[in-house]
């Protein structure tokens, strides 16, 4: 599992599934990687097209544009059903109204941000 703390795994794995973003879905696993990479190393946000696709694509062996675009695939699919406001479960505040689709890498940053900040209250960072 690398160097990933498995209760942000598992964690994650769970918000997913809640936004309605399966495993058996296109781009599951690109987009749970993206974040937990991004958790990592926030500076991959900065560089999302340049670094964190190409990144996600050597491991996984395909080319980025198909990360890109099955990340792109599970957010409009959770959009389309109205997942994503579960964002708002996770601040526990109107965050996201679902008249707007976030791009990857705003959905990446606002996940990857909130796991960073549960981390620093449970002591963890």
């Amino acid at each position: 599992m690398n160097d990933y703390d498995f209760e942000n795994f598992e964690y994650l794995t769970k918000l997913l599934i809640n936004m309605g973003i399966t495993p058996d879905k296109l781009g599951f696993e690109y987009l749970r990687k993206a974040i937990l990479m991004a958790v990592n190393d926030p500076t991959y946000l900065q560089a999302v097209t340049k670094r964190l696709y190409p990144d996600i694509a050597k491991d996984y062996g395909v080319k980025p544009r198909d990360v890109e675009r099955c990340i792109r695939f599970a957010i409009g699919y959770s959009y389309n059903c109205g997942g994503l406001l579960e964002i708002n479960n996770l601040y526990k505040s109107v965050v996201y109204k679902n008249d707007y689709k976030p791009t990857n890498s705003e959905l990446i940053g606002i996940i990857a941000d909130k796991i960073i900040m549960d981390t620093k209250k449970r002591g963890l960072a």
